[in-house]
């Protein structure tokens, strides 16, 4: 198998990798983008009718040859086409060194300080890897998924394409952040469903205006709220009350599918009994003539990167211990991409470009150093 020196290796082709692949090409520093697919593939993936719920100016990438959905609103929220249209013009543009299909199955350090990085390929040696696959690793899907009858299709949002792929008359969906309302307000209006039933997660909806007037994201961008560090008291106090919970939905809200499309809200599903799934509110969701559509968000999954002990580098939870991307306990192990990674907007385009700036920089001095 070959073997090759490189001075980073990025892992990772979306957003968040091809930021950083930007940075170390101003930086003059020789890396490879190594992806498992091919170069932002998550784009390709969400479902036919997707909106952001960023909105344009928002979504910019470091050194973009144009802007996100050119010649729309800058304040409106782009489509699925738009996103795709903007990160093949990007990709186009940038011409990173990005070698597709090449999943990495293994990270270790090794004892002269530096990384090996496997892949069915080759084996790589590297002083730097920098971690950027964003947060939709693994579906999440709650244990008591499995006591459902085998009759009862379920899908997970991840999946999920269109109405067309749903049989039954009636669809019960799993969790109110941006995914679930959002597919749920595509499933409504295809008006083709009996009940629609959504379950409350507890996620916060974010109005189109605020009073109904002014556009919610230009007081965003007024006040740079996107900007906001994470360490500052009244960030760590919003970060603690989001953490295990999806992005806010944003401009359509439960409330609104209630009103408009008759969609049953209920609460936070919690268990099976008899024929029904069970809800936190005491209502019971009838699984007869039923598809379950999970929308219950993703868990990390870095098994991949074997460090020794893992507490050097990962929480109980199996999250990153760092420092704005950089993990102190193992040198030369970097992330982008990560949820509140610096700043309120990290996870997001605009502030992934923000984080690989850093990022970039941090490997330049490890490379000097």
């Amino acid at each position: 198998m070959m073997s090759e020196a490189v001075q980073t290796i990025i892992i990772g082709a979306g957003q968040s990798g091809l930021s950083l692949s930007y940075h170390l090409q101003q930086r003059g520093i020789r890396h490879l983008v190594l992806e498992r697919e091919r170069a932002f593939s998550q784009w390709y993936k969400v479902w036919d009718n997707f909106y952001m719920n960023t909105a344009n100016w928002l979504n910019n990438l470091p050194g973009e040859p144009q802007p996100f959905a050119a010649g729309q609103p800058r304040g409106g929220l782009g489509r699925k086409a738009d996103a795709l249209a903007y990160f093949q013009a990007y990709l186009d543009a940038l011409d990173p060194p990005l070698i597709e299909n090449c999943p990495v199955t293994r990270v270790r350090p090794q004892p002269d300080g530096t990384w090996q990085v496997d892949t069915p390929q080759a084996v790589y040696h590297t002083p730097n890897v920098a971690v950027c696959i964003g947060n939709f690793h693994r579906p999440n899907i709650p244990p008591f998924a499995a006591a459902l009858p085998s009759s009862v299709p379920q899908l997970h949002s991840s999946r999920y394409r269109n109405p067309a792929q749903i049989t039954t008359p009636n669809v019960f969906v799993v969790g109110s952040g941006n995914s679930g309302v959002q597919i749920c307000d595509d499933l409504a209006r295809a008006g083709r469903f009996e009940r629609l039933y959504l379950a409350l997660s507890g996620n916060r909806t974010v109005p189109y205006r605020l009073l109904g007037v002014v556009p919610t994201y230009e007081i965003v961008r007024l006040l740079r709220l996107q900007d906001l560090r994470v360490d500052t008291w009244p960030v760590k106090w919003v970060v603690h009350h989001l953490e295990g919970k999806g992005d806010p939905a944003f401009h359509v809200s439960p409330k609104k599918l209630a009103r408009a499309f008759g969609v049953r809200l209920v609460g936070r599903a919690v268990g099976v009994s008899g024929e029904n799934v069970t809800c936190s509110d005491g209502s019971r969701v009838p699984l007869q003539d039923l598809t379950v559509l999970w929308c219950t968000g993703y868990r990390a999954d870095y098994d991949f990167i074997e460090v020794q002990p893992r507490e050097k580098a990962f929480d109980e939870r199996g999250r990153p211990r760092h420092r704005r991307g950089v993990v102190p306990g193992c040198p030369g192990l970097f992330f982008v991409g990560l949820r509140f990674q610096s700043i309120v907007a990290s996870h997001n385009i605009y502030g992934c470009g923000h984080d690989a700036a850093y990022i970039a920089g941090q490997i330049a001095q490890r490379l000097e150093g």
